[in-house]
């Protein structure tokens, strides 16, 4: 669904976010599970370590570290003291306290990132202080933030600093549109990430060119038949 931007003013248009969240967020729901897992964990379960046994392969973080891994400090924690925290210093001590406790060997943001968001989120509640991350939304943040430019290439994987994830709570948390829920968003952000890091093309410039090609199309096929993107 293309969102109806008739309402967008010059007035407002700093306010809008700069990426149509409600669009891409219908090409995840053409390719990935349709939140009946998450759903399922957020609404059923109340512990932390049930939400994140749910939830770990549904966000294939078992390809790098098993549940069984962190199960056991996940079980020990006191997860609140971690929420009272600062977004990216909540997720910069969970981390090392796999780390300590030999569930990961390098602290990174990603898992930490995950368990947070499950214990501070309930199902229609998304937590925006530890919103879900990943290398697919971290490229669209990049992108959407002007962090590379010409010639730059897109990141390979998702960032390992915890103060460069705090800038992208700051960045979702500022930009999220008021009329849609943090799930939306996220989504729109991965699905957008995974599209143009999928692009048969070398650099931002080229991904850039990409777009605006992309979107010129859709504005003048509107123009010409009242339809964004079919006339059935």
């Amino acid at each position: 669904m293309i969102s109806d931007s008739s309402n967008i003013t010059e007035m407002d248009l700093e306010s809008v976010p700069p990426i149509n969240a409600e669009y891409w967020s219908t090409f995840y729901q053409t390719n990935e599970d349709d939140d009946e897992v998450y759903e399922e964990a957020l609404t059923e379960s109340n512990t932390l370590v049930d939400r994140a046994a749910q939830l770990w392969d549904w966000k294939d973080l078992s390809r790098g570290v098993p549940f069984d891994a962190v199960q056991p400090t996940l079980e020990s924690i006191d997860v609140n003291r971690y929420l009272e925290m600062d977004s990216d210093a909540a997720v910069e001590a969970l981390g090392q306290r796999f780390v300590s406790d030999g569930a990961l060997a390098n602290a990174t943001v990603v898992a930490p990132a995950f368990v947070l968001h499950v214990a501070d989120s309930d199902w229609g509640a998304y937590s925006q202080r530890f919103p879900i991350f990943d290398a697919r939304v971290w490229t669209a943040f990049v992108y959407l933030t002007d962090r590379r430019d010409g010639s730059d290439r897109l990141p390979a994987g998702a960032t390992t600093s915890t103060s460069k994830y705090g800038e992208f709570v700051d960045f979702f948390r500022r930009t999220i549109p008021d009329h849609i829920d943090g799930r939306t968003y996220e989504r729109g952000l991965f699905s957008f990430g995974s599209y143009i890091d999928g692009l048969a093309v070398e650099n931002i410039s080229e991904i850039r060119e990409h777009i605006e090609n992309m979107e010129a199309v859709i504005s003048d096929y509107a123009d010409a038949t009242d339809s964004y993107l079919t006339r059935v």
